[in-house]
């Protein structure tokens, strides 16, 4: 803390000893030079100009009944009735086949049942927040299971007895 004291006061006694500075000097001053307008004047100048006079040149020709040359060529480098007709079509028929496999993919619901491969996953849910007398009595479904996983076993067995190898994947 006394450290901090002492550097504050040497830096403030610093700055009252220092002597400002001064921006602004009079004995350098560059002599009056003559600037021109720059190209981006005369640009600007020159866009103006030939703009009305294109828009002088289009209105003299509709005056006399003929199109003006920027219509003719707008008019030859726009596609014709028939093309944008094609193309409607064209699109049309793609979003119709689009919204047809959109229907058709969401009326499809969900599986209506879960393969159950083992026992065990019919006490898989956790066993808080269930309320008493909601579960159903599962035993007839442990029962079924339970003969399915034996007659898969005695099939086993009966295939190592007659010399075939089991692999646990195949």
């Amino acid at each position: 803390m006394f450290a901090a004291r002492t550097c504050a006061a040497s830096s403030r006694q610093l700055l009252r000893t220092q002597v400002p500075r001064r921006f602004g000097s009079s004995h350098a001053h560059a002599e009056p030079v003559n600037e021109s307008l720059g190209r981006s004047f005369y640009i600007t100048v020159g866009s103006f100009a030939s703009a009305y006079l294109l828009y002088r040149f289009t209105t003299a020709q509709k005056e006399s009944g003929s199109d003006s040359f920027i219509s003719d060529l707008i008019a030859k480098w726009t596609p014709s009735q028939e093309t944008f007709e094609q193309r409607n079509a064209i699109r049309t028929a793609i979003l119709e086949k689009a919204a047809e496999d959109r229907h058709l993919l969401q009326s499809e619901g969900p599986r209506e049942f879960v393969p159950m491969r083992q026992n065990d996953m019919m006490n898989s849910i956790p066993i808080i927040n269930v309320a008493p007398g909601s579960q159903a009595d599962l035993s007839k479904v442990v029962a079924y299971y339970e003969r399915e996983n034996k007659a898969a076993e005695e099939a086993r067995v009966a295939r190592m007895k007659d010399g075939e190898v089991d692999y646990l994947y195949k």
